[in-house]
């Protein structure tokens, strides 16, 4: 095998900074590391581009969770224009992450069976990204079903637990809608935010009104914001689900559940559900 020498710094040396000499760029975006974190166990061709398409993908989770933690702490604080620039770089990124999957969406399963077999029956599932949940809790995707696979990880499981015990960024632009002045009911506002959401008539009305009022420009543009981030969202979760059916089939994932339809039923669960449906009114 021909040696990789962009490679051959041992993890252990990088990381502890015993090799002698470095530049500013190395140190601030610590190179040396990041070329150490892929550890190839196959002799696959697809294996690399996987591991670090992987690693982005959850570089970028971490970066979508602190755009929109930053955006809820805007509404939170009335500050809608400082919410839509956020929610912009927002959209940017999920473009970027949606990106991501072209490093190998034509891996077809001969290709994939050996990582596979590597990660073993799943001990290393996608379900397994602790940084993913906090984005689904994040934008509103309240499951307490999906604490289950990080229970093993009690320091994981506990910020997930309060993630989702907190407000999503759609419950706080909601009690920002009623500060406002807009009639949304307190059920929709004062409400226990560990459990799933549940759209409302009476929140799809508020939202037509936000389309239909002049005076409310910037919740109008706040909505389209969000219905942006929404969209691109889904558009992940959608190759997402295409990636799988091509390198994976419909063969059991984690636990024996059947991947392909719970990435389906993942693609049902609609982010900012009346921003959606109040379009039929609009």
């Amino acid at each position: 095998m021909v040696s990789e020498s962009w490679r051959d710094l041992r993890p252990e040396t990088a990381i502890s900074g015993e090799i002698s000499g470095t530049t500013r760029y190395i140190d601030i975006f610590q190179v040396r590391q990041l070329h150490t974190l892929q550890r190839p166990m196959t002799e696959t061709a697809y294996e690399m581009a996987f591991l670090v398409s992987s690693q982005v993908m959850e570089l970028y989770f971490g970066l979508l969770c602190h755009e929109l933690g930053r955006a809820r702490r805007e509404v939170l604080a009335d500050d809608v224009p400082a919410a839509l620039r956020t929610l912009r770089r927002t959209v940017a990124h999920l473009r970027a992450l949606e990106a991501t999957w072209e490093s190998y969406a034509d891996m077809t399963p001969s290709d994939w069976n050996p990582i596979k077999a590597q990660l073993g029956k799943g001990e290393a599932s996608s379900v397994h990204s602790y940084m993913y949940r906090h984005l689904a809790f994040l934008l509103g995707q309240k499951s307490r079903e999906m604490l289950e696979p990080h229970r093993s990880t009690p320091l994981i499981h506990q910020g997930l637990e309060d993630a989702l015990s907190a407000p999503s960024l759609y419950d706080e632009v909601l009690a920002l809608l009623q500060r406002r002045g807009l009639p949304l009911p307190d059920s929709a506002v004062h409400r226990d935010f560990a459990d799933p959401y549940v759209a409302q008539p009476e929140v799809e009305a508020a939202w037509a009104q936000v389309y239909h009022d002049e005076s409310l420009t910037d919740l109008r543009e706040l909505g389209e914001a969000l219905t942006q981030v929404a969209d691109r969202f889904n558009r992940w979760k959608q190759v997402h689900l295409t990636v799988t059916m091509r390198t994976f089939g419909d063969k059991p994932g984690y636990y024996h559940t059947p991947a392909v339809g719970w990435l389906q039923n993942s693609l049902n669960q609609t982010v900012f559900p009346e921003l959606w449906s109040a379009r039929t009114t609009m």
